[in-house]
C-alpha cells in the first residue's frame, strides 16, 4: 500500500512537472497594430511572411496581444515582437513581469512606438530594450553599413553587413549594450552620434533592432536571414529544430 501511495505521489510529481515547463518561443500577433492600418499597411503580410519563414527551423506558438493581456506569457521563455508597434498598458506591463520573471525580448523596428490611441511615444519598452525613440531615418547617404561588435548573434558574418534598405529608427542609447552601430558606405565614419548610432542593442538578453529585419526584404536576404535566426537561437536555444 505504501509503495503504491509512493508511486501516484512520483505521477503527480511528474505529471505537475510537465505542466509546469515553458514553451521555447512565442511569436506575438499585435491586433492593435493591425487596427491601425494607416500606420503599418504591411503588417499582416508581413506577420504571415515571417511566421512561414520562421516555422522552418524553429518551434514556436503565435499568440496575439490579447493573450498576453490575459497572462499568456507565463507560459514561455522567449517572446518576438515583429513590428508590433502598438500596444495598450496592459500588454506593456505584461511584457515588464515578463521580463522582470527572466523572459527574454527580441523586438524588431517599432515594436511598442505608438500607444492605441496612435500617438508616438519614445517606445513602451524602452526601459526594457535600454533605448528611446527618436525620429524615422530614410537617408541613402546614411546606415550603409552595420558595423558588429563581438558576440554570439554575428556568428558566420563577418565584421559587417551592407545594409540593404534606408529605413530605419534612429534611437538614443539608455542603458543599453550596442552590438551593432551604422556607419556611411565607407564602412568607417559612424552615421550618427555616439549615443545615436545604435543599430542592434541589447539590454539583460533582450534585444531590439532597430531596422525592419521582420520583413521580406530582409529574410530573403541570405546574410540577415541568418543574423535573425542567430538571435532566435540566442534568445531560445530550446526552439531551434
Amino acid at each position: 500500500m505504501k509503495r503504491f501511495i509512493f508511486a501516484m505521489l512520483v505521477l503527480v510529481i511528474l505529471s505537475s512537472g510537465v505542466a509546469l515547463a515553458k514553451k521555447p518561443l512565442a511569436v506575438v500577433e499585435s491586433l492593435k497594430t493591425i487596427n491601425r492600418p494607416t500606420n503599418y499597411p504591411s503588417y499582416t503580410n508581413d506577420f504571415n511572411f515571417f511566421t512561414n519563414w520562421l516555422k522552418e527551423f524553429a518551434d514556436f506558438e503565435v499568440i496575439t496581444d490579447l493573450d498576453v493581456e490575459d497572462g499568456a506569457l507565463k507560459n514561455y521563455e522567449a517572446v518576438i515582437l515583429p513590428d508590433n508597434g502598438v500596444m495598450g498598458e496592459e500588454e506593456v506591463d505584461a511584457y515588464f513581469d515578463f521580463v522582470d520573471r527572466g523572459g527574454k525580448l527580441f523586438g524588431c523596428y517599432s515594436t511598442s512606438l505608438r500607444k492605441e490611441d496612435g500617438s508616438i511615444t519614445p517606445y513602451q519598452l524602452a526601459d526594457i530594450f535600454g533605448v528611446t525613440w527618436g525620429v524615422w531615418n530614410n537617408a541613402k547617404d546614411k546606415h550603409n553599413y552595420i558595423l558588429f561588435e563581438s558576440h554570439k548573434i554575428f556568428k558566420g558574418l563577418g565584421e559587417g553587413l551592407d545594409n540593404i534598405s534606408n529605413s530605419t529608427q534612429i534611437v538614443n542609447l539608455t542603458n543599453g549594450e550596442v552590438l551593432a552601430s551604422w556607419t556611411n558606405a565607407d564602412k568607417t565614419t559612424p552615421s550618427e552620434p555616439d549615443e545615436k548610432n545604435a543599430c542592434i542593442v541589447e539590454n539583460e538578453g533582450s534585444i531590439l533592432v532597430s531596422f525592419p529585419i521582420n520583413n521580406s526584404l530582409y529574410l530573403n536576404h541570405e546574410n540577415f536571414s541568418q543574423l535573425f535566426k542567430n538571435i532566435i537561437a540566442y534568445i531560445a536555444p530550446n526552439a531551434i529544430k
